[in-house]
């Protein structure tokens, strides 16, 4: 635990309860209901002055993706954490969120997110596999509970919670917090000194104390509490020069949420729900439709019908999938014997709540917009047991549908909070924009370089329209870099994000709120605030911590984060001595090292430039010549023909050099 002196804690006590001496009024959002007063879904906290202060190294808001994974890596740095939820389950947007069907990308299961990530995946399908029932022809090694479409991975969100639960339970530092939420950050010039939280359940207000604040909650809450610069809603091209961003700013246009749930097929039987609030107004506004219209302008096929059941294939891939039901399925009676009925995540973009942000309103406001969402999401639900045409043409309506309100563990069957696209975003200098990832910008088989690279992802520019005459965009992306650059506030030392709150815009958001990012730059955030707390911080070290820990800062398609010489190749790419394939993702790390590719690796090595790379590391005397005098920069590399000095090699060896080999000769003293 961190220790401050007596005086200290008086002094945050008087600070904290002087500056939040009024009472605050919060949103419980496991309270909401789609009927009800809104009023009743609100909680007024009164702060006393004589709070008892709880101390600790680092807390971190928020136990989502970002927040878990963050915690996770103090903890195992010797930190104290204090790790605070507002639900009852920690996961954020894979559990509480309900998106238990991965958004991810094609390379997952091979590379392109950090090995706690993985590790976690394979934890849940160890929980399905230990289940038993999984039928001889699923017994994959990438088993997939759901057998869906959208993602390698679809699984009950109970069985995130359970894994990550046991997954933190490994860290005793960790203190988490359930059904607590942060109210007050008391700020002294640049840096956060006390917390006040509040616990739902308990009515209890707490002081804490911590060195460090990460902000991992699924809005960026923390933002203004810590009064630091940031955005909301959707910039205009004058502001970030984004060929597709729109022409004004609009604070108010912020991606669609929406209230994911679960049902279950129960042929024969008959479950249909009561008819929820504004049922025909709602289906009408929305509008409820099977019909998704893929722009032909962009390309794409134009508008397509989908069907309610089936096992067709998607077409092409993950584009225009056949049938609805299998897209998110969790839960799927082809692959375990003992499940008897398939069940299904319906997270569907015409039951996004669009009309209204959830950002920057008063807590009624957002009490009234989250119960308009909910009833968005019962009207869909009875849409589609009542209106919906059904596949065989035997009339409207599935009402075998059944909602199983258990597997969301609530009692309407929604998820305990909306799945949150669009956060507030940190004002940066340097955010990321549109022209940094789309493929139409950026022409290699990467995105843009970022030598302060944190983290890697890959996912479409996918944005949910706002209500504000937005138009739904999806735009290719290459396999992007995450720069450490996205992640510093204004006029803060100890704070920092640790989800989808980093400086991003309105657009490149739709591409960095996905699972595996969001794990990644709560990662990284905990090492920053890690070194920064030790005193040992700089970019170099960052990126050192994390590639040992199996975070890709480099994307390669062909390096498993569990790979030997992962780290080291890490190191040399970023640091530019490892060769990178101009047209694709490939390491290759058992290919030879060419003498030219050793050429230009060591001008970089030793912080120099030169027109011609080869016949400059020939003069300086770094490479040896044959005895004509010829270089032959295609030939591999012998280790006899290196003259530069370099770190001494750690195995003995004389032929040919390894790409794995010189990465990890190269990075021996980084």
């Amino acid at each position: 635990m961190a220790r401050y002196s007596r005086t200290r804690y008086a002094l945050l006590i008087l600070l904290a309860a002087s500056a939040a001496a009024d009472d605050v009024t919060v949103v419980d959002v496991e309270a909401v209901r789609a009927t009800g007063d809104p009023a009743s879904f609100l909680r007024t906290v009164t702060i006393p002055r004589d709070l008892d202060p709880v101390t600790c190294d680092v807390l971190v808001a928020g136990a989502g993706m970002g927040g878990v994974s963050s915690a996770m890596v103090l903890a195992s740095r010797g930190h104290s954490v204090c790790l605070t939820e507002e639900t009852n389950w920690i996961g954020g947007q894979m559990t509480a969120g309900g998106v238990s069907a991965l958004d991810e990308h094609k390379f997952i299961e091979i590379s392109g997110a950090p090995r706690a990530y993985m590790a976690m995946r394979e934890k849940i399908r160890d929980v399905y596999r230990k289940r038993g029932g999984i039928r001889p022809e699923y017994q994959w090694s990438n088993l997939n509970p759901g057998a869906c479409y959208v993602s390698s991975l679809c699984f009950e969100p109970k069985t995130g919670v359970d894994v990550l639960e046991k997954m933190l339970a490994a860290y005793p530092s960790i203190r988490l917090m359930k059904r607590t939420i942060v109210v007050h950050l008391e700020r002294n010039r640049d840096a956060i000194v006390a917390a006040i939280t509040y616990n739902f359940d308990t009515k209890q207000v707490s002081l804490i104390v911590p060195k460090f604040v990460l902000d991992a909650t699924e809005m960026g809450d923390l933002l203004p509490l810590a009064k630091v610069p940031y955005n909301i809603g959707s910039e205009s091209k004058s502001q970030t020069g984004e060929p597709h961003a729109a022409d004004t700013p609009n604070a108010a246009c912020v991606q669609s949420f929406t209230y994911p749930f679960v049902i279950e097929h129960r042929p024969g039987e008959t479950h249909r729900i009561a008819e929820p609030p504004e049922y025909a107004r709602i289906r009408d506004h929305q509008p409820f439709s099977f019909i998704v219209n893929y722009p032909a302008e962009f390309g794409w096929r134009g508008a397509y019908t989908y069907k309610m059941f089936g096992e067709d294939a998607p077409v092409p891939n993950n584009m225009s999938p056949l049938p609805f039901f299998p897209w998110r399925r969790v839960l799927a009676s082809k692959v375990f014997a003992n499940v008897p009925h398939d069940l299904a995540l319906i997270n569907w973009p015409k039951q996004d709540y669009h009309d209204e942000s959830l950002l920057d309103r008063t807590p009624l406001d957002a009490a009234r917009i989250l119960q308009q969402a909910k009833r968005v999401a019962l009207a869909f639900l009875y849409w589609l047991q009542t209106d919906v045409a059904r596949d065989d043409g035997n009339g409207k309506g599935y009402p075998e549908l059944l909602l199983r309100k258990d597997v969301m563990a609530t009692e309407d069957g929604l998820s305990k909070t909306p799945y949150i696209r669009e956060s507030r975003r940190l004002q940066v200098r340097r955010p990321v924009v549109e022209q940094d990832i789309v493929e139409e910008s950026q022409p290699g088989p990467r995105a843009a370089w970022f030598a302060d690279s944190i983290g890697t992802g890959f996912y479409m520019v996918d944005i949910h329209p706002c209500g504000a005459n937005e138009k739904g965009r999806m735009m290719m992306p290459r396999p992007f870099q995450i720069p450490l650059g996205a992640m510093f506030p204004q006029g803060l030392s100890n704070f920092l994000p640790a989800g989808k709150n980093l400086g991003v815009t309105h657009l490149t958001n739709g591409a960095f709120r996905l699972h595996p990012i969001e794990w990644n730059v709560g990662e990284a955030a905990g090492i920053v605030a890690s070194l920064k707390m030790m005193g040992t911080y700089s970019i170099t070290e960052v990126q050192t911590q994390l590639t040992a820990r199996g975070v890709p800062i480099v994307w390669f398609d062909d390096l498993p984060t569990t790979h030997p010489s992962f780290a080291a190749i890490q190191q040399a790419a970023i640091s530019g001595y490892y060769p990178l394939d101009p047209t694709g993702l490939h390491a290759s790390p058992d290919a030879p090292m060419t003498r030219r590719e050793a050429a230009q690796a060591l001008l970089r090595y030793f912080d120099m430039t030169a027109a011609d790379p080869m016949k400059f590391a020939v003069e300086q005397g770094w490479l040896a010549v044959d005895h004509r005098n010829w270089f032959h920069g295609d030939l591999p590399l012998y280790w006899t023909d290196i003259r530069a000095k370099l770190p001494e090699m750690t195995f003995k060896k004389t032929g040919p050099v390894l790409r794995k080999e010189w990465a990890e000769r190269l990075t021996q003293h980084r």
